[in-house]
């Protein structure tokens, strides 16, 4: 008897729900904007790695022959610095400079000298230009004392007692989560955003236009009706999960990622368990959804409330970029936490932990039912009704 009634309310829904072009765009629009500006984001990138390295310039101020020969011999354009250096990095008129110290006094060429690299950290252009001067002026660090020791007759490799190697591990299908970070929160917004126009026209939409209360008059318990309601948004937010996905296959399939040494396969197995990862997700969002409309006024404050559910999936996000080895197995059981880790997981080729799902679901069962429970309590109260 209830299955019946519940799927009476959800034909209904979803007959609403399409004819509702408002709701339809604020619905499927979004999904494609996000993953067309990922993919403009990741070909831009693409497009300025493979752009023609420019010489970088350099700054210079002070007077060290042998050190500046080296830097050309290396591409870098060498420049006269103004004398107030240091202040013209921190005016802006330069990004950085390079200070070497008068030669000592004492007149002795073996007395090292001080070389000042000036920039400011906060400009975000100068930490590449930055990163190689300072790469070279090791490299001339160790050529000169190389050079000093063979000239009292020692070996060179008395200075270098440990030779560090790099032995980097990560396949270039793990690479690609350099890249790929920000994926897990773009699917995740597309699931607590999906039902949310469809959401705030089933209630606070009705209750606007004075058709909730026609609603009520059946022999149908308000659980029945909120039920229904949510298996709608459900439905939707499912479809509009679906086009996402469909979209982020087709960009990561025709992004050149090889031409950044990078490999990205995401194939059917993988977007299976995404989806499944994310039905929880829109239990969640569906039901919370559902709860704030029943208590706005209208459809415009419905939207407003419903806009902070956006930010759920992105304090886990945050978390996690700045703590990414914070990972603990009962974050699996938060909802939004241990999704950032198990999605990025499985777009990068690896498998999801054992308890990923059933943690996934067991967690978003309450939370589901206390927010179905709180929207069907609250439509049978007057004041909803009534306003």
């Amino acid at each position: 008897m209830w299955f019946k009634q519940i799927k009476a309310v959800c034909r209904k829904e979803i007959k609403d729900a399409i004819r509702d072009k408002r709701a339809m765009k604020l619905a499927f629009l979004p999904p494609v904007y996000m993953v067309v500006f990922f993919a403009m984001g990741i070909g831009m990138a693409i497009h300025f790695q493979n752009t023609e390295e420019r010489n970088i310039e350099l700054s210079v101020a002070g007077n060290n022959q042998a050190l500046t020969d080296f830097l050309r011999e290396n591409r870098l354009d060498i420049k006269a610095a103004p004398e107030d250096a240091y202040g013209a990095v921190e005016r802006g008129e330069l990004d950085y400079a390079l200070i070497l110290d008068a030669v000592p006094e004492s007149g002795n060429p073996r007395t090292p000298r001080v070389a000042t690299l000036v920039y400011n950290a906060s400009n975000q252009n100068v930490h590449g230009p930055v990163g190689e001067v300072r790469r070279l002026l090791y490299q001339y660090n160790g050529t000169e004392a190389a050079l000093n020791v063979m000239a009292r007759g020692l070996s060179p490799e008395l200075i270098n007692p440990l030779r560090v190697r790099d032995a980097n591990v990560a396949t270039e299908q793990q690479m690609g989560g350099l890249i790929l970070g920000g994926v897990p929160l773009l699917l995740l917004m597309c699931a607590m955003m999906g039902s949310m126009g469809f959401a705030a026209d089933m209630t606070a939409g009705e209750r606007e236009r004075r058709s909730l209360e026609p609603l009520l008059i059946n022999p149908v318990s308000s659980l029945v009706l909120i039920t229904g309601k949510w298996a709608t948004a459900v439905l939707l937010t499912l479809a509009v999960v679906l086009l996402c996905l469909l979209l982020l296959a087709i960009a990561l399939y025709f992004l050149p990622f090889n031409q950044m040494g990078l490999r990205v396969e995401v194939g059917p197995l993988a977007l299976a368990g995404i989806f499944l990862a994310l039905i929880p997700v829109a239990f969640i969002a569906a039901a919370l959804q559902l709860a704030l409309g029943i208590l706005s006024r209208s459809f415009k404050d419905a939207q407003t409330y419903m806009g902070f559910l956006i930010l759920l999936p992105m304090v886990p996000f945050f978390v996690m970029i700045t703590n990414p080895g914070l990972y603990q197995s009962w974050h699996l059981w938060v909802p939004m936490l241990g999704h950032q880790t198990v999605l990025k997981g499985l777009l990068l080729g690896e498998t999801a932990p054992a308890l990923a799902y059933p943690a996934f679901w067991l967690s978003a069962v309450p939370v589901t039912l206390l927010a179905l429970w709180a929207a069907g309590r609250q439509l049978r109260r007057a004041k909803i009704i009534y306003g």
